[in-house]
């Protein structure tokens, strides 16, 4: 049994995405400097960075299971996604050194106001989307 479990764990693993994969399901961006003008032209507050790497099991839940979930996405409308991965400079800029890691940022500011690291159930990152918009100018 503890083998069968393992090889499904290891299976899942293989599965998960890559940054580049989730953009695509999130309809996100991949480059800051786009979310940014993409942020100032549909008049969006906030930019959500989020930080994967390959193969990581809690990555592919937090995009498939949290960011889907249709509450949290109302929540974020008014939020531009960009997906990074964890050996990129963007998540050095960061000091992301987990996954996911998720750094909401003021889009006209700049500047983070709200990091979550780790996988969130939809509900407990509702509370996260919460505190991130109350850091917000």
């Amino acid at each position: 049994m503890k083998f069968l479990i393992f090889s499904l764990l290891l299976l899942s693993d293989l599965f998960a995405g890559t940054a580049a994969e989730y953009a695509a399901t999130l309809n996100a961006q991949t480059d800051l400097n786009k979310a940014y003008t993409q942020a100032k032209n549909e008049k969006k507050d906030m930019i959500l960075l989020l930080i994967v790497k390959e193969g990581c099991h809690w990555c592919d839940k937090m995009v498939k299971l949290t960011l889907q979930d249709n509450t949290v996405k109302y929540a974020l409308s008014d939020t531009v996604i960009v997906v990074t991965d964890l050996h990129s400079e963007l998540a050095k800029r960061y000091n992301a050194t987990l996954t996911p890691t998720m750094v909401f940022i003021d889009a006209k500011t700049k500047k983070s106001v709200y990091q979550q690291v780790g996988y969130e159930k939809a509900g407990a990152f509702m509370i996260t989307i919460v505190s991130a918009v109350d850091n917000l100018p």
